[in-house]
């Protein structure tokens, strides 16, 4: 299989991939941007490199590596045009000396792996040129060229692209454009793209809520469970074969009681070195594909059981904020529960099975949350493993609840095709196996076009050129309806739906910076 484009709404200085484009000037001011775009930035400059960016000889200026950073991403600087962007193809020559130069750096760096954790290196393009660069009254023309470049360097250098929009205006125009693309997905089975659809129609309800478990964020280099029991086993002393029998043998909760005692038993601050050393452990700063994705859905729900913060951040960047549950209260209609508690707050993680059972104690309010949930809403598992034992509680709450419901509560998108678990769960939950991480990347990547229904670019500035017909007139009426209502109108009750109406269209909307 050749590389993929995903679209996701983000940070490409907050992303876990291999090299992201950095749009700047030829003349790199001081104090701009680009000063911002990598941490020590302006003292990661190659002299060489530097002297032919600065002339135009070249468009890209390539970051030199930090010695003590090996696993970051590189970052390219490529200069917009010097005069500005008249049209949308002055942009082409610079993306494609973006994608040869990246793909160069990744395969010399890291031959056999990627620093995204991924089996395909992932290069990050923002929406190029719209910014400084002078093209925000094209933006729709610039997103078209930058997914019609982003699918050539992908086939050509067998790598996978991610374009990371801030403008809600262009990530609505274009998983629009690519939710009738029957071309985009060739990764997935014909049963994947029809499971993917059906998600993407309960999507659009703002019904699909996501629950989330440490498969998310292993592509940020988190580890699973067992990866962090043998992180914390490591820390502890604990000799290998005490921990093989430990993980092969016994039961997860007791699993993570045994290394915490190890921890204590020679050191009374043991305890809060095992807490530490958590944290150490899945407190990652950048966040792969799947939060972006799984944060882009409109449901104001979402569940997680993950200790990190990678999914609240991927919200924040993705103009969607969440509030955290339980935290400080915040003004966002949308929220997060964290049901075994988070990195920040480090008294609320969950690990052990005294954890657990003063869990039920003590959280019962949280656990209401995820029955209503439940009953209410459908729910989308991924990267969850379904032996919480927390999680089984709960649904058994909601079983002698709702006895006669009739209808499934959720989905489990799965790498493991278990048809022991299929069987005890096939009267609450419908299963789609998936073969890779990669793949499971590009099932939500289709969910999400699927499930797409905004039109928020259609009277936002910048769209214009890029509407077929049928969305240009209508267009150009609503913009005439806007113009030829006067300010009594306006002052009318009706008038305040209609606005709200525009608004949803895009009329009179902000660009993020």
């Amino acid at each position: 299989m050749t590389g993929h484009v995903f679209v996701i709404q983000g940070d490409t200085r907050r992303f876990a991939c291999d090299a992201y484009l950095h749009a700047t000037d030829r003349e790199l001011r001081p104090g701009g941007g680009w000063t911002r775009s990598a941490p020590e930035a302006p003292t990661r400059l190659d002299p060489q490199y530097e002297r032919e960016f600065r002339s135009e000889a070249r468009y890209t200026l390539p970051l030199l590596e930090r010695a003590d950073v090996p696993d970051e991403p590189t970052t390219i600087l490529t200069a917009v045009p010097y005069h500005r962007v008249k049209t949308a193809d002055q942009i082409v020559p610079r993306l494609e000396e973006f994608f040869s130069v990246a793909a160069e750096v990744v395969a010399h760096r890291q031959p056999t792996k990627s620093l995204s954790n991924r089996s395909k290196p992932l290069l990050a393009v923002p929406l190029f040129g719209a910014g400084g660069g002078g093209g925000g009254k094209f933006r729709g023309e610039l997103l078209r060229v930058i997914d019609e470049r982003s699918r050539i360097a992908a086939q050509r250098y067998d790598v996978d692209v991610a374009i990371v929009l801030r403008d809600p205006q262009a990530y609505a125009l274009a998983q629009m454009t690519r939710r009738d693309d029957r071309e985009r997905w060739p990764e997935l089975t014909d049963e994947m793209r029809d499971a993917a659809r059906r998600l993407g129609e309960v999507a659009r309800d703002a019904r699909l809520v996501p629950f989330m478990g440490s498969g998310i964020s292993m592509s940020a280099g988190a580890p699973d469970w067992t990866g962090l029991i043998r992180t914390l086993a490591q820390a502890a002393g604990l000799d290998e074969d005490v921990v093989e029998l430990l993980v092969n043998k016994h039961d997860v909760l007791d699993q993570a009681a045994f290394v915490r005692d190890a921890f204590a038993r020679d050191d009374e601050d043991g305890r809060d070195r095992f807490t530490e050393t958590i944290v150490e452990a899945v407190d990652k700063r950048r966040y792969g594909l799947l939060p972006p994705l799984l944060a882009a859905l409109e449901a104001e729900q979402a569940i997680t059981l993950n200790y990190d913060q990678l999914f609240e951040w991927a919200a924040f960047d993705g103009q969607r904020p969440r509030r955290v549950i339980p935290g400080a209260a915040e003004t966002s209609n949308r929220w997060l529960l964290k049901l075994h508690g988070s990195v920040d707050r480090r008294e609320s993680i969950v690990l052990t099975r005294e954890d657990y059972l003063g869990f039920n104690a003590d959280r019962a309010a949280l656990s209401s949350l995820v029955k209503a949930t439940l009953m209410t809403r459908h729910l989308l598992f991924v990267g969850f493993g379904m032996g919480d034992a927390h999680f089984h509680e709960i649904v058994h709450d909601v079983r002698r609840a709702l006895p006669e419901r009739g209808h499934r509560f959720g989905t489990v998108v799965t790498l493991s095709d278990d048809q022991v678990t299929r069987r005890l769960w096939e009267n609450d939950l419908d299963f789609v196996h998936i073969d890779s991480p990669r793949q499971l990347e590009i099932f939500l990547d289709a969910m999400l076009a699927y499930g797409a229904t905004s039109n928020s670019y259609l009277l936002a500035d910048g769209y214009e050129s890029a509407l077929d017909g049928a969305e240009l007139e209508v267009r150009r009426a609503l913009m005439a309806v806007t113009e030829s209502v006067s300010a009594r109108g306006r002052n009318g009750k009706s008038w305040p739906v209609v606005a709200r109406m525009l608004e949803e269209l895009g009329f009179g909307s902000e660009t993020p910076a």
